[in-house]
């Protein structure tokens, strides 16, 4: 069960950065991350109060401080993005994200995986960086800066994911809205202040914005549920798959072209899974 949700969490986590990715092409980022969690925080809000077993506000705070840290990768990610390469940015971040987690969940949290499942793990960071990778802007340096920015926003991530596994399991998913109470009003204040427009005016972008506010949300939701099922260092790992649902959405809908590393990168991340389930 862990395994199916975290490739779940995984799918939906790609999908939201594919959708953001075309919303970022419309609008600007700071506006695709603020509606998205408004939608996201008022959707999880609604159903956490249908399914969740109970409310602690303990659970809300361990998923405010988890939002916190996603919002600190999310801002050097887009960062990185920015300035470039794209290539070395997204695959240290999506890297560090996994491993972080990983080596928590080993070192700290006490996860014991049957050598076979180790392997896997060591195989799916690989995959990760390969999926990750794009050559188109490889005549860009790679400064001192960019790698540190990318690594600090992969720990970003993987703190969140961290912070998260801590909450208790039957307050599930109330740390989600946790995350979204604290994240969505610091990026309003940020808008009021510029006196900037927040939701956008194009019909498309709306509806793309809607696309990231839903998955996003729901993947970090299946990812507590995951880790009810599984331990930590396999949930991450598998999570942060995610690159590999960007790229098939890229190549089905914009008709993109994979690379022979992209390829590799998905025999590997099909080959790891199967080893992890089989350990």
């Amino acid at each position: 069960m862990a395994i199916l949700l975290s490739l779940l969490t995984a799918f939906l986590f790609g999908t939201g950065d594919f959708f953001g990715g075309m919303a970022g092409k419309r609008i600007r980022i700071a506006q695709v991350l603020l509606c998205a969690h408004i939608i996201g925080g008022i959707g999880i809000f609604v159903v956490s109060l249908v399914i969740a077993d109970q409310f602690r506000v303990e659970d809300l705070a361990w998923g405010a401080i988890a939002g916190a840290s996603g919002i600190l990768g999310l801002a050097l990610l887009y960062r990185g993005l920015a300035r470039g390469p794209m290539g070395v940015v997204g695959a240290l971040t999506a890297i560090t994200s996994a491993a972080a987690p990983a080596a928590w969940g080993t070192l700290v949290g006490g996860d014991r995986l049957a050598i076979l499942a180790w392997i896997g793990v060591g195989i799916a960071l690989v995959a990760i960086g390969l999926v990750s990778w794009s050559p188109n802007e490889s005549h860009i340096g790679v400064t001192s800066q960019t790698i540190v920015e990318s690594l600090i926003a992969g720990a970003g991530f993987g703190f969140m994911f961290i912070l998260l596994d801590y909450s208790d399991p039957a307050s599930a998913p109330w740390p989600i809205v946790g995350a979204r109470v604290l994240t969505a009003p610091l990026l309003l204040v940020s808008f009021l202040i510029k006196r900037t427009q927040v939701w956008p005016r194009d019909p498309v972008a709306l509806g793309l914005v809607v696309g990231v506010g839903v998955t996003d949300t729901i993947s970090n939701a299946l990812f507590l549920y995951a880790t009810q099922h599984g331990s930590l260092t396999v949930v991450a790992v598998l999570s942060s798959l995610y690159p590999v649902a960007t790229v098939v959405l890229a190549r089905t809908v914009l008709h993109e072209r994979l690379t022979r590393l992209q390829l590799a990168g998905f025999v590997l991340a099909m080959g790891a899974t199967t080893l992890i389930a089989a350990g």
